[in-house]
């Protein structure tokens, strides 16, 4: 393939990918900084909360995986109807699954703050956040299918600019409802989730009118007939998806394990902890569009029976990753007091959070590339090699060298930042080596290579 058409194609899809990731990432700023000027307990609430709406999204990650790469490949070998099955089905497994998640939640969601080490006042804020936050899953689900739906055909610029008005949205509402200006009422903690339920709500609306409205691919599919849940359909989206879901829930359950021990260092290490993975989206938001990238086009030329675009691609991809994650990670190591005091004015968690700040900087490199890899891998229909390397990094590095640094060492919480680190490189390792003796052979479901 040509490099010009190849290159054209990338940042097709990569800018709109990245932009939106941006988005996420600025929106995230802000929210946690009005969250953060509340005080250092809400910022923690809002913290730990995450922690089970997290754990959902990873879940999800099986359907909106299997989405993308079945879309992809069936796109791609220009099968529209089994677009629109991939489509409808991804949907109907996603919004049954949710509706059963939020009654777990909003019946057990107090138990598992207490199992997560809240108690006192860290405890009363983090059950008012669950207890709204929950409304806005549903809507959330939606979004994130549809997304995946429409990346998976390359067109990663309608999401972004449906996250644009999401996250806009957001902004103006979580400002509103947290501070209560122009003498409304402020709800303080409460308020950022309500802004949270009305922007996800307004996502779903404007992805449901792309999807199914008059120009839309899904426009006149709905029927009792294709709503039905086909369990071959469904068997293909989860088979290939559910190896990324537990990639995504071993990574969840072990950031958990990490607040754990970190909760056992005070409020300021807590609140040093989440507000340093916030700005530190600064640079693995942007890259982030680079693995869409990857799993897609990857995904379509596998589709097209064409292996050696798929590899193609990839090399371009990555150079482009590291350009653009040099300079970014380059800013997190330069300039971490910048990014800290956007999100809190207490100095105690600023000078704790630069020290996340440029330890996570010097992995920055490793862990984007990784993200290439693992994407092609992914839209080439391996998504058990991911899983694994998740696991084995996680696992076997990450959460045993936290645990030996700070309880056996006695280590602070920069004990489990170093482990964190550590654990980066190692999975990007062993990402490169299943990649370079595996190769982007196709594996299809149901035509395994």
């Amino acid at each position: 393939m040509n490099k010009k058409v190849m290159r054209a194609k990338i940042f097709a899809m990569v800018w709109p990918a990245a932009i939106e990731g941006v988005l996420q990432m600025t929106v995230g700023f802000i929210a946690t900084a009005m969250v953060g000027h509340i005080g250092v307990t809400a910022i923690g609430a809002v913290g730990l909360t995450n922690r089970i709406t997290q754990m959902v999204w990873a879940m999800y990650n099986a359907v909106t995986t299997g989405a993308t790469i079945l879309v992809a490949q069936r796109y791609g070998a220009k099968d529209i109807e089994g677009v629109k099955k991939t489509a409808m089905q991804a949907l109907v497994i996603g919004i049954t699954a949710i509706i059963i998640l939020c009654g777990i939640i909003i019946f057990a969601g107090r138990y598992f703050l207490i199992g997560l080490g809240a108690r006192g006042q860290l405890l009363s804020d983090a059950v008012i956040y669950l207890n709204t936050i929950v409304y806005s899953l549903p809507f959330m689900v939606i979004v994130l299918i549809s997304g995946s739906v429409m990346r998976g055909m390359g067109n990663a610029r309608t999401p972004m600019n449906i996250a644009l008005i999401i996250n806009s949205v957001n902004i103006a509402a979580g400002y509103i409802f947290i501070f209560g200006p122009f003498g409304l009422p402020a709800f303080g903690i409460k308020g950022a989730a309500m802004a949270a339920i009305i922007a996800q709500g307004v996502g779903t609306m404007l992805d449901f009118y792309v999807l199914f409205g008059d120009n839309g691919i899904m426009n006149g599919y709905v029927s009792m007939e294709n709503l039905k849940l086909r369990i071959k359909e469904a068997y293909e989206i989860l088979h290939i998806g559910i190896p990324t879901a537990m990639e995504s829930v071993f990574w969840q359950i072990a950031h958990t394990v990490l607040t754990i021990i970190v909760i056992g260092f005070g409020d300021v290490a807590l609140a040093a902890h989440q507000l340093g993975i916030q700005a530190e989206s600064i640079s693995y938001m942007p890259a982030q569009g680079f693995g869409i990238a990857s799993t897609a086009l990857v995904g379509q030329s596998i589709g097209a029976g064409d292996e050696k675009a798929a590899g193609e691609y990839v090399r371009e991809i990555s150079l482009w990753t590291g350009i653009v994650t040099i300079f970014c990670a380059a800013m997190l190591f330069i300039y971490p007091q910048i990014f800290m005091t956007i999100l809190t004015d207490e100095k105690e968690v600023i000078d704790l959070g630069c020290i996340y700040l440029r330890l996570m900087a010097l992995a920055q490199l490793p862990q984007n590339l990784s993200g290439v890899i693992n994407g092609a891998l992914r839209g080439s229909g391996d998504t058990k090699a991911p899983m694994i390397v998740a696991g084995t990094g996680l696992w076997a590095v990450r959460v045993p060298l936290a645990f030996l640094l700070t309880r056996f060492l006695g280590m602070d919480v920069v004990g489990v930042w170093i482990s964190m680190t550590l654990d980066l490189f190692v999975r990007f390792a062993l990402s490169l080596i299943r990649y370079s003796r595996r190769g982007l052979k196709a594996s299809i479901t149901g035509n395994e290579a």
